[in-house]
């Protein structure tokens, strides 16, 4: 069967400077550059772009108020159907000498999705649709627009030919608010990135000190939990190294926790695992507990690192509200992952010396955690059904 050839009308296109960026990235690596083409807003300045694939930039009317104090009130506009597309014309003129067979975006900024359902029923096209957040919590609008927008949001996803939804729970919410059902795309990881052998697991790498690892964003109530927890380590004599930007206000224990901390900042992925490997007991993904303003965040997104983590090789631990979506597949994974719903500082320090002394539970946990993440996360399985939807999306059965 021959590529289908795709445009992506979206905010940001396939790149790996930002985690939305990079997951495309991986979803359309091997995909030949002659039948894709990127109508973006970066085009690309966030991190390496697909070789030989054509990016063009697009911009949308009244983008300008987006950064300023107008931002909710651009958007309720917007939801009204007052804020103006772009041309039909601009647009035939970015797509030029490409001939889609169907359009891809994803669910975050309205004006570009909206742009892409408007270009797919006016050529006629399928539209895919991938959801990784509810776009309303990065997005919000004024009182007198909400309504306005869950109607011009649920037309979008109802139009759409296929919808991949990050998580069961996203598919379920979508379903529920939208009146249309979806399919499961996991967030997929590197395809490079290999286990190291299990065994290693049985022996700490600081002889008599279990050493935690993090890596990602200290944002959005990570970096608050890890400092929640600083009592935990310290009790249990652990040590926590953090892969990340330097910490904010909110978690500046952090950078003065030098007893038990460790700050490595911000690194290529690749050289983060390897260290990671090299250095490392344990990895953890700490949601916030309470998670306060990120609750449904938390609830329906799935953490892309997660399945980076469980391809490590070593003990993965998972730990904040019982309703976050990691937490929650952790607990599903429970043989496999150590899961702690809404736990005090003195059951994680309880754990840590637990598995600061059990060399055999942490040989177990990471084999299973392994084990678990390919049945959920094998990358050449994900990519193969992303291709699949888009080709019974192109090329719909008589």
């Amino acid at each position: 069967m021959n590529a289908v050839r795709i445009l992506i009308i979206s905010d940001e296109g396939p790149q790996t400077g930002t985690a939305g960026g990079l997951l495309l990235h991986r979803l359309l690596a091997g995909h030949p550059p002659s039948c894709l083409r990127v109508l973006a807003r970066y085009v690309p300045t966030l991190g390496d772009p697909l070789p030989g694939v054509e990016y063009r930039q697009l911009t949308t009317p009244w983008m300008r108020f987006e950064r300023s104090r107008f931002n909710r009130t651009k958007r309720s506009l917007r939801a009204w159907g007052l804020v103006p597309p772009p041309s039909m014309r601009r647009l035939d003129a970015l797509v030029a000498g490409f001939q889609p067979e169907v359009v891809l975006c994803v669910m975050q900024h309205a004006s570009y999705y909206d742009t892409a359902l408007r270009f797919a029923r006016s050529r006629r096209l399928p539209l895919v649709v991938i959801v990784h957040d509810v776009n309303d919590d990065f997005e919000p609008v004024l009182p007198w627009a909400r309504a306005a927008a869950l109607r011009r949001d649920g037309a979008f996803y109802r139009s759409a030919a296929r919808r991949l939804c990050v998580s069961p729970e996203m598919e379920t919410y979508c379903r529920e608010r939208y009146r249309a059902g979806g399919d499961v795309l996991y967030p997929n990881r590197g395809a490079d990135l290999k286990p190291v052998a299990f065994e290693l697991a049985q022996r700490l790498r600081v002889p008599g000190r279990l050493t935690v690892a993090f890596a990602g964003n200290l944002a959005y109530g990570y970096g608050r939990e890890l400092c929640r927890h600083l009592p935990a380590l310290r009790a249990a004599g652990a040590r926590l190294v953090v892969y990340s930007r330097p910490p904010g206000a909110d978690c500046a224990a952090l950078g003065t926790a030098a007893d038990c901390v460790e700050l490595r900042g911000f690194k290529p992925a690749a050289q983060v695992w390897q260290e990671i490997q090299r250095d490392c007991d344990l990895v953890w993904l700490p949601y916030p507990s309470p998670a306060l303003e990120f609750e449904r965040l938390y609830r329906y997104h799935f953490p892309s690192k997660l399945p980076e983590y469980l391809a490590l090789g070593l003990p993965v631990l998972v730990s904040g509200p019982a309703y976050a979506t990691g937490v929650r597949w952790a607990i599903r994974h429970s043989g496999a992952v150590v899961a702690r719903a809404d736990p005090a500082p003195e059951d994680l320090a309880a754990l840590f010396r637990e598995l600061t002394a059990d060399g055999e539970s942490r040989h177990r946990l990471a084999a299973g955690g392994w084990e678990a993440g390919q049945q959920d996360f094998d990358p050449a399985r994900i990519v193969h059904d992303f291709h699949r939807h888009l080709a019974a999306a192109a090329r719909p059965p008589p």
